[in-house]
């Protein structure tokens, strides 16, 4: 059911790359947000230069395209928010940079901050991963949640992506934060420089 556009060579690395992305938009749409385009991913053996090299995805804004690993190359990495790397965590991948390619579209500001753009896509990763799998991330990845907006930082996400990813995640699921917190990341509201 999803309706993005996925190249692959693996057939099953296909099928679990369009489910994280119909999981991606699933979540957006509970945000009233509909894709603008269909995202298009590419499962590629070569990281592109924007990537970092240990990185398993990447969405590139100018080509529109979001790139991840295939399923083997990403088990390779033997592990990812310390938790052994298996299949449903190949379809959160997909989903993660999914998000990203779906608020490239909806972000009001030209040039949204590296925080502002890492939230959203872990928060939506989060939201759409297997509720077990979630438990087993969380519990290797230990915190407390943002405390508040301004401890959402892109210096955390570039040392310790990981770390920011589960953190947003549990600043999202407070009641006080929740949707109208990423339609004001998204507004440019929150999370500016």
């Amino acid at each position: 059911d999803s309706i993005a556009q996925v190249a692959a060579e693996s057939a099953v690395d296909r099928r679990d790359a369009c489910a994280g992305a119909a999981d991606a938009i699933r979540f957006f749409a509970g945000l009233g947000l509909a894709p603008i385009e269909a995202p298009s991913i590419v499962v590629t053996p070569s990281r592109p230069v924007q990537a970092g090299p240990s990185a398993a995805g990447a969405f590139v804004e100018q080509h529109r395209r979001s790139y991840i690993l295939p399923y083997a190359r990403f088990k390779a990495m033997d592990s990812w928010f310390g938790v052994r790397i298996e299949r449903r965590m190949y379809r959160s991948l997909a989903a993660h940079e999914t998000a990203h390619a779906l608020a490239a579209h909806h972000f009001a500001l030209p040039r949204p901050t590296i925080q502002a753009k890492e939230y959203i896509a872990y928060v939506a990763m989060f939201c759409a991963m297997q509720a077990q799998l979630r438990v087993q991330a969380l519990r290797a990845t230990p915190g407390t949640g943002f405390a508040h907006e301004s401890h959402i930082t892109a210096v955390l996400y570039l040392f310790d992506p990981m770390r920011f990813g589960a953190e947003a995640y549990r600043h999202f699921i407070r009641p006080e934060v929740g949707a109208p917190f990423v339609k004001a990341v998204l507004e440019g509201k929150a999370l500016r420089d």
